[in-house]
């Protein structure tokens, strides 16, 4: 692309150099006008930092995770987001999104593993 604009540069016209060198118009154009090599990654809306229980009372992410430890060292060792969510949601009422209940689980790192290795007999 760069030897393209060098020579439209010094004066050539466009079509012909791009017949040239044999590249599509459509092409020099969307690199032109897009900047295909710069990667552009939205990281999305940021974490409030709280969720809402019923009565309208903001809890905390860290009161959150403190609850996440809670269930997770009690009989709920085993469960994965889902169901943390579902406790989350009856036992302290909270208003709060499967997803949120993921990203703070992997901040703990408590998440275990959905596959389990299959044994197999001979």
């Amino acid at each position: 692309m760069e030897v393209a604009d060098t020579w439209i540069q010094k004066g050539y016209a466009i079509t012909l150099v791009l017949k040239i060198l044999k590249i599509p118009r459509s092409t020099y154009y969307y690199r032109k006008n897009y900047r295909v090599n710069e990667k552009q990654v939205s990281e999305g809306r940021p974490a409030p930092g709280y969720s809402i229980n019923e009565d309208g009372k903001k809890i905390a992410d860290e009161q959150i995770k403190e609850f996440l430890l809670e269930l997770i060292s009690g009989e709920c060792h085993s469960y994965g987001y889902r169901k943390l969510t579902v406790i989350l949601r009856r036992q302290y009422k909270l208003i709060i999104n499967k997803k949120k209940v993921y990203r703070l689980c992997k901040e703990l790192d408590i998440l275990t593993s959905s596959k389990k290795e299959k044994s197999f007999t001979s």
